[in-house]
């Protein structure tokens, strides 16, 4: 059987700090993740869209190739850190589509990005 995970690592940060976000694989909810966690997801496709969401703020969608027999590692945090906090009315309401960010971090031997 072939075994394709990804691991998303929320970093920490006091935005959001006590709320779990969403995370989305193909489309379906598969958990949620808090601050500093990180949770390992099994996937069974070889492309994969993954993306995260806090209330109406979500990521954009990431296509992701899963190699058979390894792991995709992704960053999940929030783009507003340091001054940018002053702004968190301004991204909720006006880019709640920059609000969260999910990177990819670290990549398996043979990865290949798929044209998002």
């Amino acid at each position: 059987m072939n075994k394709r995970e990804i691991s998303i690592n929320r970093i920490k940060q006091n935005i959001n700090r006590a709320r779990a976000i969403e995370i989305y694989i193909n489309n379906k909810i598969v958990g949620t993740i808090r601050n500093g966690e990180t949770k390992i997801f099994k996937v069974d496709s070889d492309i994969t869209i993954v993306y995260a969401k806090i209330d109406w703020c979500i990521t954009k969608p990431k296509n992701i190739n899963t190699p058979e027999n390894k792991m995709i590692i992704l960053e999940l945090g929030s783009n507003l850190s340091g001054w940018k906090l002053l702004l968190a009315i301004y991204y909720v309401i006006f880019k709640p589509s920059k609000y969260l960010y999910l990177r990819v971090k670290k990549t398996a031997a043979g990865f290949k990005p798929c044209k998002s």
